[in-house]
Order: C-alpha cells, then structure tokens, then sequence
C-alpha cells in the first residue's frame, strides 16, 4: 500500500470519528444546557437551540469533504489535462446567479477522455485553454478531481464545519459568557 492510500485511509476513519462524535456531543450538550438549575426556560431553550441548529453547517461540511475523500481515494493516476470550456449556467430560484462547470480533456493510456465537473462553482477558478493537473481513477477515468478547484471546496467544507463546531460552544458556555458581559462596568 503507498503512503497516499494510507493518508487516504487516516482521513476516511477520522471523517468517520467526527461524523458520529460531534453530534452526539452536541446533543448531550444540549442535554446539559436543558438540565441546568438557574437558568430561565427560554434561555435554556435559546442555548439548545444554539447547540443543535449548527449541526446542519457542520453536516453541509462533512458531506463536502466526504466527496473531496471519496474523489481523493479513487483517483490516483495523475494526468495533465486541458480546461476546453467552462460552461455557465444561470440558477434560477437561487439569487438567479452563475454557475461554472469546467469541462477538462485528458488522455489515459491510448483514449482521450473529456469530463465535465460535475459541482458548479460561483466563480471560475479556471481558464479555457489553462493546463492543470487532474487525478482521474484508472477503471473509471470519468472519476476525477482537480487539485486547482478542490482547494475551494475543502476551504467551503473547513468554514461550514467550522461554524457547526464554534456555535454549539458558545451555546455550551452561554452563562458564562451572559455572567462575563453583565460583569463588564457600563458606559
């Protein structure tokens, strides 16, 4: 086994450790928020509130990068490839903005292949005509990631994840943070 495989495999059984852990602890954080003597029901439901509502940022997140791992274990034969377009298309019902799909041509073995991305960006991180690396997996050349694109969604995947692990905290540590404010001398 390469070490690729190996770093692929840590990062599948860590995503799986944080998959199931974090919520869980954010449910018994809730759980103690709701048990807690002192404070006042709608606080308490606030609080909770505050724990549990972050989940579905920190799932948006962990989906990404379960797409990023997947994408990253099964593609690892490295090809240059060819942006030939970046089509754009108008989302209606979504603000009515862009989305750019990239279309790359490669070549495996003796066969020319041409994939589009299938996940549309807000912004073209590519040019027509612009050589880039691209992984493709060798029984299935039409599995394939970008290097160059798939650092944009592991920084959309990190601040999404993110938010669903700091907003749980302050829900956690929301008397303390009441008790520090109410201390602090008024102007």
């Amino acid at each position: 086994m390469d070490a690729k495989t190996d770093s692929g495999n840590a990062a599948l059984k860590r995503w799986y450790f944080f998959a199931v852990l974090w919520p869980l602890a954010c449910f018994i954080f809730a759980g103690i928020i709701i048990s807690q003597p002192g404070r006042e029901t709608d606080e308490r439901i606030a609080d909770a509130g505050f724990t549990i509502i972050p989940l579905i940022f920190f799932a948006m997140g962990m989906r990404m990068r379960w797409r990023l791992l997947k994408e990253r274990s099964h593609s690892t034969v490295l090809a240059k490839a060819i942006v030939v377009t970046v089509e754009s298309k108008l989302k209606i019902g979504e603000g009515n903005r862009r989305s750019y799909f990239p279309q790359y041509e490669f070549q495996a073995g003796e066969k020319q292949y041409r994939v589009k991305s299938s996940v549309g960006y807000g912004r073209s991180y590519v040019k027509t005509g612009q050589q880039v690396d691209l992984y493709y997996a060798p029984e299935n050349p039409d599995l394939f990631y970008v290097p160059i694109m798939q650092k944009h969604d592991r920084r959309w995947a990190l601040l999404l994840c993110g938010v669903g692990v700091a907003y749980p905290l302050i829900g956690l540590l929301a008397p303390q943070i009441r008790a520090f404010i109410s201390s602090l001398p008024s102007t």
